[in-house]
């Protein structure tokens, strides 16, 4: 579909501003974007080793040191988790499962600094999280949440499994996908939230013409070296397929559990509680970001 050198246009430019690195570690491979035939899935050819995923994840992706005091929206929801779209989410999930939130048993995979699992864990919520990075998996079991890697996975079942911007970035997706579905109860869900690109072709068009600049929201969907995957719903549901689960859209009824649960909305804040109404249908057709819920199969 497209390929250029990492030091080329607007792909240069991009590297270069945004991860402040010589374009030079980067000479061996092209970034080079294919389409499988088959899933309609596009993804980035060329994949970092080990040692550069490491180094990109570590010190070239901007790190904070205490997430509650260097970002705003971690501070504001862990003091009123409540309110929260995790909160919310977790909710709908015990909603649609029928089981009360004392008994869900949820994970967040890819938990980054464990916002998602904190707050499930402040609902009552068995809650584990997993994370490449062990800063992190040592950070999630100092705020409450059960701090797992994929082996302790294997021995566990959840019912709800919650992936937030996690897929774009591997490297081997459906492998991954058939891992957590195999820790995934019978009928519980597995959630997928990734970017996405409603005129992905417009985009193509703009890399192989030589019009893009260089910036950084124009490139997000394919972000180059992090976002090795762009998937479409055809793509999602033919992944899911091949791991034995099926997309379902819980009902309103569900969504709106939270209006059930004192403390989960503040109508002193209009403007919150009126993007908090929205939300639980607009998350489900946002056209920059795909949302869906997996059910596992019988």
């Amino acid at each position: 579909m497209f390929e250029s050198g990492f030091d080329q246009a607007g792909i240069g430019t991009f590297v270069r501003t945004y991860y402040g690195v010589d374009t030079a570690r980067l000479s061996r491979a092209t970034y080079r974007l294919d389409q499988c035939a088959k899933c309609d899935l596009v993804y980035q050819h060329n994949v970092g080793s080990d040692e550069l995923l490491r180094d990109l994840y570590t010190d070239w992706v901007e790190n904070p040191q205490d997430p509650e005091a260097e970002i705003d929206t971690y501070r504001r929801d862990i003091r009123a988790p409540l309110l929260s779209r995790d909160a919310h989410e977790v909710m709908a999930a015990a909603s649609y499962l029928g089981v009360p939130l004392q008994e869900l048993r949820t994970l967040d995979f890819g938990m980054g600094w464990a916002l998602w699992a904190r707050i499930a864990a402040i609902l009552g919520c068995q809650s584990y999280g997993s994370d490449l990075s062990q800063s992190r998996m040592d950070f999630a079991r100092s705020h409450g949440v059960k701090a797992v890697d994929l082996e302790e996975i294997d021995t566990l079942q959840f019912d709800f499994i919650n992936t937030e911007q996690v897929f774009e970035h591997l490297i081997a997706p459906l492998d991954m996908l058939r891992h957590l579905a195999q820790a995934l109860r019978t009928g519980g869900i597995l959630k997928i939230s990734v970017p996405t690109a409603p005129d992905r072709m417009s985009l193509i068009k703009l890399l192989r013409d030589g019009e893009y600049a260089g910036d950084y929201p124009t490139i997000v969907p394919v972000q180059p070296l992090e976002h090795v995957n762009l998937f479409s719903r055809p793509a999602i549901e033919a992944m899911a397929a091949a791991a034995g689960l099926e997309p379902v859209l819980p009902s309103m009824r569900h969504r709106f559990a939270f209006l059930q649960h004192r403390g989960a909305v503040d109508l002193g804040k209009p403007k919150t509680f009126a993007k908090e109404m929205i939300r639980p249908w607009y998350q489900h057709h946002d056209r920059r970001n795909l949302f869906v819920w997996l059910r596992k199969l019988e």
